[in-house]
């Protein structure tokens, strides 16, 4: 069905929303971050942006779960690939280095901060999309040999999410996730060995 003009335009201009958040995440905290600032940016008004998103945590959680789903989707696209299963390993470990070099330090703090402050962050059908990933590719894994088929898929999710928790925590600093993210994933990939 084609898209009215009205509906065009909320959707360029909630782009364009998210772009100047998108923006100011990558240089500010979010403590300091301001509705004007973002409407500003956008060419749009306070009372737009609170409309579309009610509230800046809205706003905010909306633009970084936004970004996410588009890395998520470029996982995909490298999962299906025709890439062996360690290709599309460095591959991802590649895409996601890219991705952190683009990013600042400040965004990674505000996502790192709205991951472990709101607990509504990461809703069920992010966790399950991204777990879904995952087994997609230990599946590749499996197929090739490089994992071993012993590990049922449960398992492997529980892993994942052990991992993923242990991002969460408050002792970890984003710099050193950054600093050694290759180390991280080596070990990740092959265990203590």
């Amino acid at each position: 069905m084609k898209k009215s003009g009205f509906e065009l335009r909320r959707e360029a201009k909630m782009k364009s929303i998210e772009e100047a958040a998108f923006k100011l995440l990558n240089q500010k905290e979010i403590a300091q971050i301001t509705m004007e600032e973002i409407a500003k940016d956008a060419g749009a008004s306070k009372v737009t942006l609170f409309n579309y998103y009610h509230s800046k945590e809205n706003l905010v959680n909306t633009t970084i779960r936004n970004y996410l789903t588009s890395i998520m989707e470029d996982y995909d696209r490298l999962i299906e690939s025709e890439l062996s299963f360690e290709q599309t390993y460095i591959e991802l470990t590649q895409y996601k280095m890219q991705n952190i070099d683009s990013m600042s330090a400040v965004f990674l703090q505000n996502v790192m901060q709205q991951f472990q402050s709101d607990t509504s962050f990461m809703d069920q059908n992010i966790q399950e999309i991204t777990d879904q990933l995952m087994l997609r590719l230990f599946q590749k894994g499996r197929t090739e040999g490089k994992i071993n088929p012993a590990y049922s898929d449960e398992v492997l999710k529980m892993y994942m999410h052990i991992f993923t928790e242990g991002l969460r925590s408050k002792t970890l600093n984003s710099d050193h996730l950054i600093e050694y993210g290759a180390q991280i994933s080596q070990m990740f990939m092959n265990g203590l060995r």
